[in-house]
């Protein structure tokens, strides 16, 4: 009888364990520009942390953020929003670097790092998978109407704190880089952020209207949700929708 308790608290141990990953996640943002000369070697370590989820199915949710920064450097990005510039800024106020460059890789808004070696950036991400997700968020698409996405979305936990991100990216974007460092070039990209959509202190079950500004849903482009604590930056669960 003793034995066959032990071997159920050991099979239930195993369970919690593997439940524990499955939830884990790992939400990867890039910081980048096309006007940064180590800048493309960093999108093709972000685009290849995105084809291993594809192929793995784990929980791993790239995002590329373009800065406006380096855009006096002969080269206009044109998928750059100060916008996101302040995104970083923020990350820099709270992670232990207190620093911004580019390619800046972070992972669950805990950990940053240099986007310069894919290996390194791979343990991070296992590292991030690692952990439970603190909540369960979800994202739904109900409808597009009038250049407006309408979707609704649930989160297990509320709290003054939170801040509920959407994001709307697109991935096989390309530039002909015409001025600047890559003068000549073709510049490839995966998951450009081109809407960063907030909804402030979030409730359990809601829903939003983000304004698609001449962008359309396809099979391009996903959404992606997470909820960030405001002051931390610490994101406590996320999801993606294709």
């Amino acid at each position: 009888m003793t034995s066959r308790v032990f071997l159920f608290l050991f099979y239930l141990m195993m369970a919690s364990g593997l439940h524990a990953q499955e939830t884990g996640f790992a939400l990867v943002e890039l910081f980048t520009s096309e006007s940064c000369a180590s800048c493309p070697a960093g999108d093709k370590i972000q685009s290849a942390l995105s084809q291993e989820a594809e192929q793995s199915k784990k929980n791993i949710f790239c995002l590329e953020y373009h800065v406006d920064y380096w855009n006096k450097g002969g080269w206009k990005d044109p998928y750059s929003k100060n916008q996101f510039t302040f995104r970083q800024e923020n990350y820099s106020r709270v992670l232990p670097g207190n620093e911004m460059y580019t390619p800046q890789l972070v992972f669950n808004g805990q950990t940053e790092m240099n986007a310069n070696e894919l290996e390194s950036a791979k343990v991070a991400v296992n590292k991030a998978l690692s952990n439970p997700a603190m909540l369960s968020v979800s994202l739904n698409l109900d409808s597009v109407r009038r250049d407006t996405a309408f979707v609704s979305y649930t989160c297990s936990k509320q709290d003054k704190n939170f801040i509920l991100r959407i994001a709307f990216s697109e991935n096989r974007v390309s530039s002909k880089v015409t001025g600047g460092l890559h003068a000549g070039k073709t510049l490839e990209h995966d998951n450009v952020v081109r809407i960063l959509f907030s909804v402030d202190n979030p409730k359990k079950s809601g829903s939003a209207g983000i304004p698609l500004k001449g962008f359309l849903p396809g099979k391009l482009f996903s959404w992606t949700a997470f909820v960030q604590h405001k002051q931390s930056m610490k994101i406590l669960g996320a999801v993606r929708l294709k």
